[in-house]
C-alpha cells in the first residue's frame, strides 16, 4: 500500500467525491480524517472504513472559519500524531449570470472555495514544515480555465485557487511540501446532482466531452493518490487536467 502509515485530511470528505478522496486514501493504507460540516454523513463513512480494516476519524469544520480549520489539524495531530497530506477538496457552487450575481453569493463562494483553502493550507504548513515534508492538493475545476456562462464567481474562486497552488509551492519547497492542484471536468456527483436531472443538459454536456461520458468519482481517485504519493516528489506547483478531453477542443 502506497500510503501506510501516511495520515490524510480531507475537507469535503463527507459526500460525492470527497468520499471517493477519504474511501481510496484509506484503501491505500492512509489513516484518514473527514473534515465536514456534514456530521452524521461523516461518522458514517468513518464506520465504513474502519469496517473495511482501515482507520479514520470525523471533525465537524466549516473550513470558512479559521478556528474550525485549526482545530482540525489539532485534532488530527492528537488523533494520529501527525499530518502528512491535505486534499483542499471542499467547495460550493452558485450558477447564476454575472449581473444576477449577488454580493452575498460572491462572498459565500470565496469564504469557502478560497479562504478555505487558504486557512487549512496555512494550518496544516504549520505542522508540515515542522517535519519537512508534506503534500497538499487543492482540488480547482476547469471552470478556472475555460469560460462558461452563469459561473463567474464559481470560476472565478477555482481560479484563485490556481494561483495560491502556485504560491503555496515555491514558498513550501525549501521544506519538503508539495502542492499541487487536480481540474476535474463535469463530474457524476453532488455539485451537478440538480442539473444532471435535465436529461437535455447532460446531453448537451456529454456531447462535447471527447470521451462522451461524464466523470465519475473513482475517475479523479488515482490523481489524489498519485499527488499523495512520494511518486510525485519532483513535482510541484503543477495542475493535473481530469475532465475526459473536454479541455483540449
Amino acid at each position: 500500500m502506497r500510503l501506510e502509515k501516511k495520515v490524510a485530511v480531507v475537507t469535503g470528505g463527507a459526500n460525492g467525491i470527497g468520499e471517493a478522496y477519504t474511501k481510496g486514501l484509506a484503501s491505500e493504507g492512509a489513516s484518514v480524517v473527514i473534515a465536514d460540516i456534514d456530521a452524521q454523513r461523516g461518522k458514517k463513512i468513518v464506520g465504513e472504513i474502519e469496517k473495511s480494516g482501515g482507520k479514520a476519524l470525523f471533525v465537524q469544520t466549516d473550513v470558512s472559519k479559521k478556528e474550525d480549520t485549526e482545530k482540525m489539524v489539532s485534532a488530527t495531530i492528537q488523533g494520529f500524531g501527525s499530518i502528512d497530506i491535505l486534499v483542499n477538496n471542499a467547495g460550493i457552487l452558485y450558477t447564476a449570470p454575472f449581473e444576477e450575481t449577488t454580493e452575498e453569493m460572491w462572498d459565500r463562494l470565496f469564504a469557502v472555495n478560497v479562504k478555505g483553502v487558504f486557512f487549512c493550507s496555512k494550518a496544516a504548513a504549520l505542522e508540515m514544515k515542522k517535519r519537512k515534508k508534506g503534500k497538499i492538493i487543492n482540488i480547482s475545476s476547469i471552470a478556472a480555465i475555460g469560460a462558461q456562462a452563469s459561473l463567474c464567481a464559481y470560476s472565478s474562486s477555482k481560479g484563485a485557487v490556481l494561483t495560491m497552488t502556485r504560491v503555496f509551492a515555491l514558498e513550501l519547497a525549501d521544506y519538503n511540501v508539495q502542492v499541487n492542484a487536480i481540474l476535474p471536468g463535469t463530474t457524476n456527483t453532488g455539485m451537478a446532482e440538480a442539473a444532471m436531472a435535465d436529461p437535455e443538459w447532460t446531453r448537451q454536456i456529454t456531447e462535447g466531452i471527447p470521451m462522451k461520458r461524464l466523470g465519475e468519482t473513482n475517475d479523479l481517485l488515482g490523481a489524489v493518490l498519485y499527488f499523495s504519493s512520494s511518486d510525485s516528489n519532483y513535482c510541484t506547483g503543477q495542475t493535473l487536467i481530469v475532465d475526459g478531453g473536454y479541455s483540449m477542443i
